[in-house]
This record gives C-alpha cells, sequence and structure tokens, in this order.
C-alpha cells in the first residue's frame, strides 16, 4: 500500500447537537497535540519551575541577613549590689543595694554579611546542576509520552489493516455461500460442503465484527493519549508501510546518558562541598541598639533612651567536621567510581540498542516487501480458483485451502506492516530523534 491509508473514525456515543471538527494527523502532529493537551506534561512543567527557585533560594545566601530584635526586661524586684563604704556619698559601711532599674529595655538592628564561605558556591553549583537534572528528568517523561502516543497511533492503523481484511474475508465467504447455495440447489454441491460455506461465512462475520470492536477500543485509547474529546473525529494521514529513513543518524546523546553525568556531577559537587566544609567561613556582623532605662513605661521620654552599637568581624573554624564528614567522603568517592561503571555500561547500551534497532528494520523492510508480494500473488491464485470453483473445475475443499493460504498470508502481511512500524519507532527512540 503505497498511498497513505487514511482512517475517518466517528465515535458516536448519545446525542450530537452539532458536527465535531475532524482533526487530520499524522504520528507527528499527534505527538505535538499529546504534549500539548497532557494534564501530566503541565504539572511536570512545576519541577522544573521548583528547581529554578532552588537555585534563586542557594543565590539569595549570598545576600545580608537583616534581622530586628526586641527584648523588654521588668524586674518588680531588682537584685542588690555591694557597695564598698566611702564610694557613694551617705555610705561610710559597705551595704548592699540595687543599682540597676526596673524597665530595662533593649530595640535592634542587626546585620550579617557573608564575606567567604565556600559551601556557598557548591551550593548553587549543585542546585542549578539539579535543574538541569530535573529539566532531563521531563524530557525523558515526555519521550515516554511519546512513545505512548506513537503506539497507540500505530495500534490504530493496525486495527484499521485488520478490520479491513477481516471485512474482505467475511465478503469472501458470503461469497462463498451464496456459490454454493448456488450449486447445492442445482445438485452439483453436496449438504455438508453447503453447510460448511454456510458456518465458514457466519464465523468470518463473528470475526468482522470482532475486529470492529477492537478498532473501536483502539480509536479510544488514541483519543486518551491525546488527551481530546471522547466525540472528536480523527483522520490519520500516516501510511502503516511507510518508512523514514532520517531516523538512523544518532541526534546528540540520549537523555539517560545526560542524566547520568549530571548525576554523576552532583556526586562531584558534593564531595567537594564537604570538603570545603572543613574549611573556616569568614562573616561580618553590625548592630544598632537603642536601650531604655527606667522604673517606668515612660517610653516617650527620651531622657531614659540611649543608643549604642557596634561592629564585629566573625571566624567560624570547625574542628569536629574532620571527623564528622570523613565517612560522607568516602560515600560520595564510592558513588562517583559507581557511576563510572553505569555510564561506561549505559553507553555500551544504547550502542547495542541503535545497533539492533537499525537492523530490525532493514529486517522487517524485507519482510513487508516479501509480504506483500506474496499477498498479491495470493489474491490472483485466489481469484483464478475463485472463477474455476464456479465452472465445477474443483470442489470447496480445495477453495477452502486456498482460502487458509489467502488468510494466512493476509496475517503475515498485517504483521510484517506492524514490525516495519515499530521497528521504525525503536530507531527513533535509540537514535534519540524524539
Amino acid at each position: 500500500m503505497k498511498k497513505n491509508i487514511f482512517l475517518i473514525i466517528f465515535l458516536v456515543t448519545g446525542r450530537m447537537s452539532y458536527a465535531q471538527t475532524t482533526l487530520t494527523l499524522s504520528r507527528s502532529e499527534a505527538i505535538q497535540l499529546g504534549l500539548k493537551n497532557r494534564f501530566d506534561v503541565q504539572a511536570n512543567q512545576y519541577d522544573v519551575a521548583i528547581a529554578s527557585a532552588r537555585v534563586k533560594q542557594a543565590s539569595n545566601k549570598w545576600l545580608p541577613d537583616m534581622s530586628g530584635d526586641g527584648q523588654v526586661k521588668y524586674s518588680p524586684q531588682l537584685q542588690n549590689s555591694v557597695i564598698p563604704g566611702g564610694v557613694l556619698p551617705g555610705y561610710n559601711e559597705t551595704t548592699l543595694l540595687p543599682l540597676m532599674v526596673k524597665n530595662e529595655s533593649v530595640f535592634g538592628l542587626n546585620l550579617v554579611q557573608p564575606l567567604f564561605d565556600a559551601t556557598l558556591n557548591s551550593e548553587i553549583k549543585l542546585a542549578r546542576t539539579e535543574l538541569a537534572l530535573q529539566e532531563e528528568k521531563n524530557r525523558a517523561a515526555q519521550i515516554d509520552i511519546m512513545l505512548q502516543i506513537s503506539r497507540a497511533y500505530l495500534d490504530v492503523q493496525l486495527k484499521g489493516l485488520q478490520k479491513r481484511v477481516a471485512a474482505d474475508i467475511a465478503a469472501r465467504n458470503h461469497e462463498y455461500e451464496m456459490i454454493a447455495t448456488g450449486m447445492y440447489n442445482n445438485g452439483t454441491l453436496i449438504e455438508n460442503h453447503y453447510l460448511r460455506a454456510r458456518l465458514d461465512r457466519e464465523n468470518a462475520d463473528q470475526l468482522s465484527k470482532q475486529a470492529d470492536q477492537n478498532y473501536e477500543l483502539s480509536v479510544m485509547h488514541l483519543r486518551y493519549q491525546l488527551n481530546v474529546p471522547d466525540d472528536t473525529p480523527l483522520l490519520l494521514s500516516d501510511s502503516l508501510d511507510a518508512v523514514t529513513i532520517a531516523y538512523d543518524k544518532t541526534n546528540g546523546e540520549r537523555t539517560e546518558l545526560r542524566q547520568l553525568k549530571l548525576q554523576q556531577e552532583e556526586n562531584r559537587i558534593q564531595l567537594q562541598k564537604y570538603k570545603q566544609e572543613l574549611l573556616p567561613s569568614l562573616s561580618i556582623g553590625a548592630n544598632y541598639s537603642q536601650l531604655f532605662l527606667s522604673d517606668k513605661f515612660n517610653y516617650g521620654n527620651g531622657r531614659w533612651w540611649s543608643p549604642f552599637s557596634y561592629v564585629a568581624l566573625n571566624v567560624h573554624v570547625p574542628i569536629s567536621s574532620h571527623v564528622k564528614n570523613k565517612s560522607v567522603l568516602t560515600t560520595y568517592r564510592q558513588k562517583i567510581s559507581q557511576h563510572e561503571l553505569l555510564l561506561r555500561q549505559r553507553n555500551a547500551d544504547i550502542n547495542y540498542e541503535v545497533q539492533q534497532a537499525r537492523t530490525s528494520l532493514a529486517n522487517a523492510m524485507l519482510n513487508q516487501r516479501n509480504a506483500k508480494d506474496s499477498y498479491e500473488l495470493s489474491k490472483t491464485i485466489f481469484h483464478n480458483q475463485q472463477a474455476q470453483y464456479r465452472l465445477g473445475a474443483f470442489d470447496y475443499s480445495a477453495l477452502l485451502d486456498t482460502e487458509k493460504s489467502l488468510s494466512a498470508t493476509e496475517r503475515n502481511y498485517i504483521q510484517s506492516a506492524y514490525e516495519l512500524m515499530l521497528a521504525q519507532i525503536q530507531l527513533q527512540k535509540a537514535t534519540n530523534n524524539f
């Protein structure tokens, strides 16, 4: 079948108040429509947005940290202090006196600015790598969806071909029954052969109905994969035996490899980060505060307010981390070695997959061509014997033998057409052309 096979699909359910617009789709157009309509594809985009937000969160750790603090301290009973004699006028002997006030309130602003922290840069790199990895995971999910849509599209084409072949078989068996009825009525065919022709026609009708049902189920599944309404008419424009050789060349790295490489990069950054935790960090801090001292809560009286401030250089030197992080460093070194082996194995897997897909496609093209030639030849033989049967040249059993050969040839042709398209999809995936 060199010409494109057009399958017009109308699913009538309940009442239809208006005519739906027919969607004419090639397989690539069906894939794009499915990616646009499916909710899981849209939901996966939030994972990328969340990962992108983590990059900003990591970068924001370099910004100064500003905060406001306040404390209101009220002491109903003040603590006494020892006052040596002669220090205060009127107190010649050592005595106990409260020197503080009942209300001691402090309100201030704090600022901390990191100056040197090697782990912060590693956290930014780690967040960017996680973002790239999430994008690759989304890409892998899209490829899986593309494969699902492609297989559903192919299944509709296959079930459509099976439906047409089953209809042809049913039509032939109707003709057999008509010829057998005429010969039986004329006394040139025994009753058993006539009944056999009738039974074969009934079986062929039943198989045709089953093919119709399977076809409708495949259409329903394709609509589900495309996320379009159940009553949407579809017209599939790709030919079942059409072959596109453009997918033979590898189109960049497979997403599985890129994911493994990004995971390896994550392991290296984590190893570097834990090593950097052993380094000292440096930050600058500043504070400006207002102190209120009084026995009352008369904050509006500026007499009792006094400001103070300071600037500090903070140094943090880890000590116990040298021991605590030792096992963690060992773990990430082992993960790095593990991923090196996984990368090598995955490369070998992909090379074999591409080689196998190319071979399968070449075999499928050859098998489909041979099956098509056999199919055309079997139809010629059948029509010749059918004409001879009408003339009484041979009996009904010989015609059934020819029908069996024709049916087997039709099944082989259907299977070869299916395997051809499936091999093309497998090569498309193997060479990263989705």
